[in-house]
């Protein structure tokens, strides 16, 4: 047997507390139960009570259950609380990707926008969208930097390149949830990357714009 929270295989039995106690660690690993109590008298000086019954004793293990469940939910919220002052507004936490970047995730990324749920959904159900992710934004690494709004408003941007679109910057930063400043920032940054994507923009034009053939 070894200690649930050290591994140490020193544990030592506390008849009179009726505890299994590490001896490296102190942690409480369990109760010694006993269905009857055996009273021991040494000349008075004390009296030992018993272990307790079974029952006695499942109810010690749920009660100190309960307590390390509060201890953990406690510093789980500390923690969530120490991310959560630094969030803006319609910026939150995500508890998920916060646990991941605990253990070690570097990449999980913490705080997400409101609106980054109707975005992604956005995103999948447009399939000219999610080529020009795919072969164009995803493969570029100053545009794959974006954060997911970004990408999102690049995507637009591009699009209405592609189909030869007027670009409207309100509806843009409606759809992506930016500001109008940001889309203009964005417009001069793909203005700055365009001999390096000018190529693959031709390419999905034709793919997009081809005619389909006429059935015979």
């Amino acid at each position: 047997m070894a200690c649930i929270y050290c591994g140490s295989q020193n544990l030592i039995y506390d008849y009179i507390h009726g505890y299994i106690v590490c001896s490296d660690c102190g942690t409480i690993n369990d109760n010694i139960f006993i269905e009857h109590f055996i009273t021991i008298e040494d000349n008075d000086i004390f009296e030992f009570k018993g272990f307790p019954t079974v029952r006695e004793g499942f109810e010690k293990k749920i009660i100190r259950s309960r307590l390390r469940q509060l201890a953990r939910i406690n510093n789980d919220l500390r923690i969530y609380e120490s991310f959560a002052k630094r969030t803006r507004k319609d910026i939150y936490v995500d508890w998920n990707a916060l646990q991941k970047k605990l253990e070690g995730n570097k990449s999980s990324r913490i705080y997400k926008h409101v609106a980054e749920e109707s975005i992604e959904k956005m995103m999948n159900s447009d399939q000219i969208m999610k080529l020009i992710i795919e072969n164009i934004i995803e493969v570029d690494p100053v545009l794959s930097s974006r954060t997911l709004r970004g990408k999102a408003a690049l995507a637009i941007i591009l699009k209405h390149l592609i189909l030869e679109n007027d670009i409207d910057m309100n509806r843009i930063a409606k759809e992506a949830s930016l500001s109008k400043i940001h889309i203009k920032r964005l417009l001069t940054l793909i203005k700055t990357r365009m001999k390096f994507i000018e190529k693959k923009i031709i390419e999905l034009k034709t793919c997009i714009l081809k005619p389909i053939p006429a059935i015979q």
